[in-house]
């Protein structure tokens, strides 16, 4: 079977393609990419049977590459750092999931599946369905885990009000007043939270919608949370958080 990657960090493509030539010597990797750009014009140009997709890219998500792609004739296996609670909500779109870093045995399980669905799957089915999940089935009663320093912490999605950037760390901020500071980044949980009701309104803060009281015109923009927490609004983000609002809520 013919397989293309598509990761944009180099050391986990070329780990990736060592354990498959170690543990799946079956595969053979026809190419890799590292952004969607780049992965549609891969994927495009070639005939092959399994991509392995991060969901998380430089320029867009790993759903949005599916999205973009006409014909889905090949098995999708997301490759995440995500937890959990989070590859649950992906799961149901592709044949399966690896958690990075990649345990050998779930990858050979992985392809095994590949092989018995091969003739008998549409990709596009399986998109169609992630979609119906993505719109309607992201309730804010779920759980998240959160791994801090010295603890996990189990965590109601609704429970959260904010979270903050800190360089490379994120910091939740929760309706009992709870702070809580884990080791990834805003981006990663903005992929993770968006479908949960949740928006970036700067560069540096993301917002659960659920807990905005009002908006502020005043000042460029400045939105009051649920607690009476001022949040700056970015004039770059004013639009889609508006827009985020009025899907969200009547009126």
């Amino acid at each position: 079977m013919k397989a293309i990657i598509i990761e944009d960090e180099l050391n986990v493509r070329e780990g990736f393609i060592k354990l498959m030539k170690t543990f799946c010597p079956e595969i053979k990797v026809i190419g890799t990419a590292e952004d969607v750009e780049s992965g549609i014009s891969l994927i495009e140009s070639n005939e092959f049977d399994i991509l392995f997709l991060d969901i998380n890219l430089p320029d867009g998500s790993g759903f949005d590459l599916l999205h973009r792609i006409k014909n889905h004739n090949f098995q999708t296996i997301f490759v995440t750092a995500y937890d959990q609670y989070a590859i649950d909500a992906f799961k149901i779109s592709a044949i399966d999931y690896l958690l990075k870093p990649v345990s050998p045995d779930l990858l050979k399980k992985a392809i095994g599946k590949v092989r018995e669905q091969l003739d008998m799957t549409d990709g596009e089915i399986h998109l169609s369905v992630a979609d119906e999940r993505l719109k309607r089935n992201f309730l804010q009663s779920e759980k998240i885990i959160l791994r801090g320093a010295d603890n996990m912490q189990i965590v109601v999605i609704n429970d959260i009000v904010y979270c903050a950037a800190e360089g490379s760390y994120t910091t939740f901020y929760l309706l009992d007043e709870r702070e809580i500071m884990v080791s990834m980044n805003l981006k990663e949980y903005e992929h993770l939270l968006e479908p949960y009701g949740f928006s970036r309104c700067h560069h540096s803060f993301l917002i659960n919608l659920n807990h905005v009281t009002s908006l502020q015109k005043a000042d460029g923009g400045t939105l009051v949370m649920t607690g009476n927490i001022s949040l700056p609004l970015s004039t770059r983000k004013k639009s889609s958080v508006v827009t985020a609002l009025r899907e969200r809520f009547v009126g």
